[in-house]
């Protein structure tokens, strides 16, 4: 007996917009760096806002506040703007020692270089949260090497260092290697620099060891792991900041605790190399690199390669797999210019699933794809083939009008193991209503046999009329009511449903999706 027609989840279609939305502009890089600085903890919410305070109406002038322990003083000290901390000195003689005694928290909004020098200079430490965005360190150099010098002596634990430049050719700002000195660190974030050259330092370790070469990858297995290391950095991010597959490999081998690594608007390094013991997540977001890959990465549970500008219409960027045993989440895929190695067996049309070409444990991948373009749909098919235990899939639809619908393709597409036994949850991103894309969700009403829910998300500039939404929902509606292989219940969603990305998602290890809206 074939399976109940899916629900359709009619509550939840979107009113058509009227008139057309505009296309949004591309993203400003202030908001760029505002998202980013968005995920960074410490980068937006470390240190309370200034706000005015006024006493309650029954107020009897009793000090409550001063008379609290000591250890929740220096929480509240530690979370004031730091002009406001530093005032509390003068409130009672209780508080006089609170704030050079209480962990600093530094945003310098506001703050002259000279003010940040002084503060960092006087406070004994150690440094909870340092933000420094508002210096231009092109004329300011001397002051850089020096305040990292004071945030490597005095504990810091939460960095965010944003060279302040108007034009991105000036971003070439080396960091002194003091910074790798902050054996404290637990949290770095960078922006607009060129990382410290790693090969200097390791050429003063050498002793007997033949000196190394840029050309070449640090041999990390027996690198020396003193002064130069951050033991305890865990997150580590960088914005249009440069650095070289050798400092990176070498970075990746003295962190060991490092869980967490994000590239924003960068074009180095390339290739991207990822040997770690610890790393559960690496991103990618807006980074113009040719090759990604994952050489040894045994506890990796996250790949992440987002809005990736290409280097040219024939550009190809090769992502290799070769150990990561833990990998549950993949994407965005695209088939139009990923190509995909796993191990040694590179991915190509036509390719069939062997021990040798498949990734296992990935239960959650996402794609980009255009629905239109055959050579794309059948790669889209290959690389299914190539994660068997699928649970969630998310594909978000590039697809323009072209009148193909590839309807003899889909019907003639053979066994697609995730499809058709692993699938419980699909969700279709910026459908557009075109037939290509509905001609693959029949293959999918044929096909699947777990899949309990189906999300289709309809894209802003489609929904342009009236008719052109009711079309849209109404041929969704039609297919809901033929007979499908499994008891499916379809949600029609407007744009308002679209998937908001953010990296504090992505990274949140928690979240049990990161693509899911």
């Amino acid at each position: 007996m074939p399976a109940m027609p899916p629900m359709v989840g009619m509550g939840m279609l979107p009113m058509p917009a009227m008139p057309p939305m505009p296309v949004m502009p591309p993203m400003a890089m202030g908001e760029l760096v505002e998202k980013f600085m968005g995920w960074f903890p410490g980068g937006r919410h470390a240190v309370a806002g200034a706000a005015p305070l006024s006493a309650a109406v029954d107020y009897d002038g009793e000090d409550r506040i001063s008379s609290l322990p000591d250890e929740l003083l220096h929480c509240i000290v530690s979370r004031l703007p730091v002009k406001d901390a530093a005032r509390t000195a003068a409130v009672a003689s209780r508080w006089r020692y609170l704030w050079r005694s209480a962990p600093l928290a530094l945003r310098d909004a506001d703050l002259l270089p000279s003010a940040v020098g002084r503060i960092l200079a006087d406070h004994p430490g150690p440094f909870r949260v340092i933000h420094i965005a508002r210096c231009s360190f092109a004329s300011h150099e001397r002051e850089l090497a020096e305040w990292l010098r004071l945030l490597a002596s005095k504990g810091v634990e939460d960095l965010v260092l944003l060279n302040d430049v108007d034009d991105l050719e000036l971003n070439n700002v080396r960091l002194p290697t003091d910074i790798l000195r902050c054996a404290s660190l637990q949290r770095l974030f960078l922006a607009f620099f060129s990382f410290p050259d790693t090969i200097a330092l390791v050429r003063r370790e050498c002793t007997t060891h033949e000196e190394p070469s840029s050309d070449s990858f640090p041999d990390t297995d027996d690198l020396s792991q003193g002064a130069y290391v951050l033991p305890n950095l865990q997150e580590l991010g960088m914005f249009t900041t440069g650095i070289s597959a050798w400092d990176l490999d070498y970075m990746l081998a003295c962190c060991p605790v490092l869980e967490k690594l994000v590239f924003v608007l960068n074009i180095t390094p390339d290739p991207v190399r990822i040997r770690s013991k610890s790393l559960r997540c690496v991103l990618l977001w807006m980074s113009a690199v040719q090759e990604v890959a994952v050489v040894d990465a045994p506890l990796l549970e996250r790949l992440f390669l987002l809005e990736a500008p290409r280097l040219g219409d024939e550009s190809i960027v090769t992502i290799k797999i070769a150990s990561a045993p833990n990998l549950r989440a993949f994407g965005y895929l695209e088939p139009r210019f990923h190509q995909l190695q796993i191990g040694s067996n590179v991915i190509k049309p036509g390719t069939m699933p062997s021990p040798s070409t498949v990734l296992p444990g990935v239960k959650i991948l996402a794609f980009k794809v255009n629905f239109g373009v055959l050579k794309e749909i059948k790669m889209l098919v290959t690389l299914l083939r190539c994660f068997p235990n699928i649970e969630k899939l998310h594909i978000e639809s590039l697809t323009e009008p072209t009148g193909r619908n590839r309807a003899k393709f889909w019907c003639e597409v053979s066994t697609v193991e995730c499809i058709e036994s692993h699938v419980k949850k699909m969700v279709i991103h910026e459908y557009r209503g075109e037939q290509c894309e509905l001609e693959f969700i029949k293959f999918i009403s044929r096909s699947a046999q777990e899949l309990q829910t189906l999300h289709v998300l309809l894209n802003r500039e489609s929904l342009t009329s009236v008719a052109k939404a009711t079309e849209m929902t109404n041929k969704l509606v039609a297919l809901s009511r033929v007979p499908w292989k499994c008891e499916c219940k379809m949600m029609v969603l407007g744009e308002s449903y679209q998937n908001d990305w953010s990296i504090q998602k992505a990274s949140d290890l928690t979240v049990d999706d990161p693509f899911h809206w």
